[in-house]
C-alpha cells in the first residue's frame, strides 16, 4: 500500500529479554523430556502425548502451553533487564563501516581470525552491549532454540526409522507419500511455532533456509546420517543467529554497498563468520546428540556459539567515530 516504513532494527528502549520470552507455559523444558510433537525414545509406535492428533484441535503439532526449550526469562521482568543507553550505537557504526567497505578485508570465517575487523567488532558489540551478553542473547532466541531441538529429535528418529515412518508416528500419514524434501518443508509448522511475531518468523526463515542449504548438498534426508544431522542443525543455528544480527543492526547491508556483488560478498562473509563459530561450538560440545538430552544440548550449543561470537576484544578499543558513521537508528 506504500504506507509502511522500513524496519530499522531494535531500539534502546526495548528490554534486553522481554517479559514474553518463554511464554506462559509451565517453565523451562525438562532436558530429558521429549520435544513437542516428536516420538519419545524407546517407544516405537506408541502414542505420543505431545504429538499432533490428526482428528484433534491441534493440527500444527505445537502445544501453546509449552515453554520454548530452556526458555523463559529467569531474571524476570525488570530484574537486571534495563537496556543501556545507546546500546546499539557501536554495533551499528561498525557494521556501517563493514558494509560501506563492501566487505573488503574479509577472511575465512572460523573464530574470526580472518574476518573483517569491523564485522568482528559489530558482532561483539551486538552480543556484549546491545544484547546484554551471551546468556541474555541466547535467552532471547527461545523460539529458535525450541525449533532446533524439535528438528534434532525428528532427525534423530528419522535416522533410525526414516522420515516417512517418523511423520506417520507424528500423525501426518498423508505427508509420507510426498517427496522427502516436501515432507521436511511441510514440517515447518511442527518444528516452528506458527504466529505473526518476529521471533516466530526468525525461526521459520532459519529453518527453511537451512533446508534449502542441506538439500543443495544432495544428502540422504530420508534416513539422515549423524553427519547430515549435525550439518542441518549447524545451518539452522547459524541462520537463526544471523537473522537476529541483521534484524537488529544490519539494515545497512543492502543500503550502503556500491553494487550487488558487494552485497553478496558481505552476506557471504557474515554467513561464513557465524557458521565458523557455530561449527567450533558444535565441535566443543561434541557431535553426539542423545535424544533424551537434545534440549539441553541445543541450548548449550547456542550459548557456546554466542560466547564465541562475543569473544575477546582482540582489536583494541573502537576507533573514534566520525560524524558520517556516528548515527543511532531508532
Amino acid at each position: 500500500m506504500g504506507t509502511s516504513n522500513p524496519f530499522k532494527g531494535g531500539n534502546n528502549r526495548n528490554p534486553l529479554v522481554p517479559d514474553w520470552v518463554g511464554g506462559g507455559g509451565p517453565g523451562p523444558a525438562d532436558p530429558g523430556a521429549p520435544a513437542p510433537g516428536v516420538p519419545a525414545p524407546g517407544a516405537p509406535g506408541s502414542p505420543n502425548p505431545g504429538a499432533p492428533n490428526p482428528g484433534g484441535a491441534n493440527p500444527d503439532g505445537v502445544n501453546p502451553g509449552d515453554a520454548p526449550a530452556g526458555g523463559g526469562n529467569p531474571a524476570g521482568p525488570g530484574d537486571g533487564d534495563a537496556p543501556a543507553p545507546n546500546r546499539f550505537q557501536s554495533a551499528r557504526t561498525n557494521f556501517f563501516k563493514f558494509a560501506k567497505s563492501g566487505g573488503a578485508g574479509g577472511g575465512d570465517g572460523g573464530r574470526g581470525g580472518g574476518a573483517n575487523r569491523n564485522l568482528r567488532r559489530a558482532v561483539r558489540s551486538f552480543v556484549g552491549k546491545s544484547s546484554g551478553g551471551a546468556r541474555r542473547a541466547t535467552q532471547r532466541m527461545a523460539s529458535e532454540r525450541s525449533a532446533t531441538a524439535i528438528l534434532g529429535r525428528i532427525l534423530s528418529t528419522a535416522g533410525t526409522d526414516g522420515i516417512q515412518e517418523t511423520v506417520r508416528r507424528l500423525g501426518f500419514a498423508q505427508l509420507a507419500t510426498l517427496p522427502v524434501h516436501d515432507i521436511y518443508a511441510a514440517l515447518v509448522d511442527v518444528i516452528c511455532e506458527p504466529g505473526g511475531e518476529l521471533d516466530e518468523s526468525f525461526a521459520r526463515e532459519a529453518y527453511l533456509k537451512a533446508l534449502a542449504e542441506i538439500s543443495e548438498a544432495q544428502v540422504d534426508l530420508e534416513r539422515p546420517s549423524p553427519e547430515t544431522t549435525v550439518s542441518f542443525l549447524a545451518s539452522f543455528i547459524a541462520n537463526a543467529i544471523q537473522n537476529r544480527l541483521l534484524n537488529a543492526i544490519g539494515n545497512k547491508v543492502v543500503e550502503v554497498p556500491r553494487d550487488v556483488a558487494s552485497v553478496q560478498n558481505i552476506e557471504q562473509q557474515i554467513n561464513d563468520y557465524i557458521r565458523g563459530n557455530v561449527n567450533d561450538a558444535m565441535a566443543e560440545a561434541g557431535e553426539d546428540f542423545p535424544v533424551e538430552l537434545i534440549v539441553s544440548t541445543i541450548d548449550d550449543i547456542y550459548e557456546r556459539s554466542v560466547v564465541l561470537l562475543e569473544g575477546p576484544d582482540q582489536d583494541g578499543p573502537d576507533d573514534d567515530l566520525d560524524a558520517e558513521n556516528h548515527e543511532e537508528i531508532e
